[in-house]
Protein backbone atom coordinates (compact mmCIF):
# COMPACT_ATOMS: atom_id res chain seq x y z
CA UNK A 1 0.00 0.00 0.00
CA UNK A 2 2.96 2.23 0.67
CA UNK A 3 4.53 1.62 -3.06
CA UNK A 4 3.86 5.22 -4.33
CA UNK A 5 4.46 6.94 -1.50
CA UNK A 6 8.38 6.32 -1.58
CA UNK A 7 11.54 9.18 -2.70
CA UNK A 8 12.36 8.14 -6.02
CA UNK A 9 16.39 7.92 -5.94
CA UNK A 10 18.55 10.79 -7.34
CA UNK A 11 21.40 10.17 -9.17
CA UNK A 12 24.18 9.59 -7.36
CA UNK A 13 27.56 10.76 -9.20
CA UNK A 14 30.36 7.59 -9.75
CA UNK A 15 34.08 8.15 -10.38
CA UNK A 16 36.03 6.18 -13.69
CA UNK A 17 39.25 5.06 -13.59
CA UNK A 18 40.41 8.20 -15.65
CA UNK A 19 39.37 10.25 -12.74
CA UNK A 20 35.97 11.07 -14.88
CA UNK A 21 32.56 11.81 -13.11
CA UNK A 22 29.47 10.62 -14.18
CA UNK A 23 25.65 9.74 -13.43
CA UNK A 24 24.43 6.84 -12.25
CA UNK A 25 22.40 5.01 -14.90
CA UNK A 26 20.25 2.95 -12.57
CA UNK A 27 16.25 2.89 -13.73
CA UNK A 28 15.33 5.44 -11.45
CA UNK A 29 18.19 7.78 -12.70
CA UNK A 30 17.22 11.43 -14.33
CA UNK A 31 16.33 11.47 -17.37
CA UNK A 32 18.63 10.85 -20.16
CA UNK A 33 18.19 11.62 -24.11
CA UNK A 34 16.83 8.39 -24.32
CA UNK A 35 13.89 8.91 -21.90
CA UNK A 36 13.19 12.61 -21.59
CA UNK A 37 10.92 14.11 -18.71
CA UNK A 38 8.01 14.61 -19.27
CA UNK A 39 7.54 18.51 -19.61
CA UNK A 40 4.65 20.42 -18.00
CA UNK A 41 3.98 22.49 -21.02
CA UNK A 42 3.32 19.46 -22.86
CA UNK A 43 -0.20 18.57 -20.97
CA UNK A 44 -1.83 21.14 -23.04
CA UNK A 45 -0.70 19.26 -26.19
CA UNK A 46 -2.26 16.28 -25.53
CA UNK A 47 -5.73 18.43 -25.27
CA UNK A 48 -5.04 19.82 -28.15
CA UNK A 49 -4.19 16.91 -30.07
CA UNK A 50 -6.94 15.34 -28.68
CA UNK A 51 -9.13 18.25 -30.13
CA UNK A 52 -7.44 17.77 -33.39
CA UNK A 53 -8.42 14.39 -33.75
CA UNK A 54 -12.40 14.72 -33.35
CA UNK A 55 -12.12 18.27 -35.58
CA UNK A 56 -10.33 15.42 -38.28
CA UNK A 57 -12.99 13.01 -37.89
CA UNK A 58 -16.33 15.17 -38.70
CA UNK A 59 -13.74 16.93 -41.44
CA UNK A 60 -13.35 13.44 -42.64
CA UNK A 61 -16.90 12.52 -42.56
CA UNK A 62 -18.10 15.68 -44.20
CA UNK A 63 -15.38 15.85 -47.24
CA UNK A 64 -15.67 12.00 -47.96
CA UNK A 65 -19.42 12.56 -48.18
CA UNK A 66 -19.43 16.04 -50.51
CA UNK A 67 -16.64 14.23 -52.12
CA UNK A 68 -17.80 10.51 -52.93
CA UNK A 69 -21.01 11.28 -52.86
CA UNK A 70 -23.53 9.98 -49.84
CA UNK A 71 -25.07 7.69 -52.32
CA UNK A 72 -22.06 5.80 -52.60
CA UNK A 73 -21.09 6.23 -48.96
CA UNK A 74 -24.20 4.76 -47.82
CA UNK A 75 -23.10 1.37 -49.54
CA UNK A 76 -19.81 0.86 -48.10
CA UNK A 77 -19.97 -1.67 -44.77
CA UNK A 78 -19.99 0.69 -41.45
CA UNK A 79 -16.57 -0.88 -40.61
CA UNK A 80 -14.35 -0.02 -43.50
CA UNK A 81 -15.90 3.65 -43.42
CA UNK A 82 -15.07 3.27 -39.51
CA UNK A 83 -11.36 2.36 -39.82
CA UNK A 84 -10.68 4.63 -43.12
CA UNK A 85 -12.14 7.51 -40.81
CA UNK A 86 -10.54 6.95 -37.85
CA UNK A 87 -6.94 5.97 -39.85
CA UNK A 88 -7.30 9.48 -41.72
CA UNK A 89 -7.97 11.21 -38.13
CA UNK A 90 -5.16 9.24 -36.06
CA UNK A 91 -2.60 9.89 -38.98
CA UNK A 92 -3.62 13.85 -39.14
CA UNK A 93 -3.02 13.81 -35.02
CA UNK A 94 0.56 12.00 -36.28
CA UNK A 95 1.47 14.50 -38.75
CA UNK A 96 0.99 17.34 -36.15
CA UNK A 97 2.75 15.91 -33.51
CA UNK A 98 5.56 14.78 -35.91
CA UNK A 99 5.58 18.28 -37.22
CA UNK A 100 5.50 19.61 -33.38
CA UNK A 101 8.22 17.41 -31.33
CA UNK A 102 10.85 18.40 -33.81
CA UNK A 103 12.85 21.37 -34.79
CA UNK A 104 12.37 20.27 -38.54
CA UNK A 105 8.64 20.51 -39.45
CA UNK A 106 9.83 18.00 -42.37
CA UNK A 107 11.75 15.19 -41.11
CA UNK A 108 11.47 11.41 -41.39
CA UNK A 109 8.36 11.03 -39.03
CA UNK A 110 6.25 13.66 -41.11
CA UNK A 111 6.88 12.51 -44.17
CA UNK A 112 5.91 8.42 -43.12
CA UNK A 113 2.35 10.12 -41.78
CA UNK A 114 1.95 11.99 -44.79
CA UNK A 115 2.64 9.61 -47.03
CA UNK A 116 -0.08 7.14 -44.76
CA UNK A 117 -2.87 10.23 -45.21
CA UNK A 118 -2.12 10.08 -49.28
CA UNK A 119 -2.05 6.24 -48.71
CA UNK A 120 -5.51 6.40 -46.70
CA UNK A 121 -6.83 8.91 -48.84
CA UNK A 122 -6.15 6.92 -52.43
CA UNK A 123 -7.63 3.70 -50.36
CA UNK A 124 -10.94 6.01 -49.71
CA UNK A 125 -10.86 6.66 -52.99
CA UNK A 126 -10.64 3.41 -54.47
CA UNK A 127 -12.86 2.07 -52.03
CA UNK A 128 -15.91 4.44 -53.23
CA UNK A 129 -15.21 3.80 -56.88
CA UNK A 130 -15.65 0.31 -56.41
CA UNK A 131 -18.93 0.95 -54.58
CA UNK A 132 -19.72 3.24 -57.49
CA UNK A 133 -18.59 0.36 -60.06
CA UNK A 134 -20.94 -2.03 -57.88
CA UNK A 135 -23.91 -0.39 -57.34
CA UNK A 136 -27.67 -1.36 -58.64
CA UNK A 137 -28.97 0.70 -61.14
CA UNK A 138 -31.58 3.25 -60.45
CA UNK A 139 -34.94 1.21 -62.29
CA UNK A 140 -36.94 4.72 -60.84
CA UNK A 141 -39.79 4.96 -62.62
CA UNK A 142 -41.96 4.76 -65.83
CA UNK A 143 -40.59 7.69 -68.09
CA UNK A 144 -42.13 8.32 -70.68
CA UNK A 145 -41.38 10.56 -73.50
CA UNK A 146 -44.12 13.35 -73.71
CA UNK A 147 -43.74 16.56 -74.21
CA UNK A 148 -42.96 18.27 -71.04
CA UNK A 149 -44.43 22.42 -71.38
CA UNK A 150 -44.59 25.05 -68.49
CA UNK A 151 -46.58 27.74 -69.36
CA UNK A 152 -45.43 31.49 -68.04
CA UNK A 153 -48.63 33.55 -69.18
CA UNK A 154 -51.43 32.37 -71.14
CA UNK A 155 -50.53 31.84 -74.52
CA UNK A 156 -47.22 31.56 -74.23
CA UNK A 157 -45.09 28.17 -73.95
CA UNK A 158 -41.74 27.12 -72.84
CA UNK A 159 -41.07 23.94 -73.97
CA UNK A 160 -38.43 22.39 -71.55
CA UNK A 161 -37.81 19.12 -73.09
CA UNK A 162 -39.21 18.40 -76.69
CA UNK A 163 -39.38 14.54 -77.70
CA UNK A 164 -42.05 14.76 -80.84
CA UNK A 165 -42.46 12.19 -83.21
CA UNK A 166 -42.56 13.16 -86.23
CA UNK A 167 -46.31 12.28 -87.51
Amino acid sequence: MNEGLEEPKIAEPTVQEHGDVTLDESPSAAPTAERPAAAPETNWLRWAYSLEFLIAIVAVISLWGEIGGEGHLELIPWYIKLACILGWSWSCVGLTAAMVGQKKVWNARTIRWLLGIILLTAAMGGITYYYHLHEEPDDGGDDTTADSVTTLAPGHCLYVACNRQST
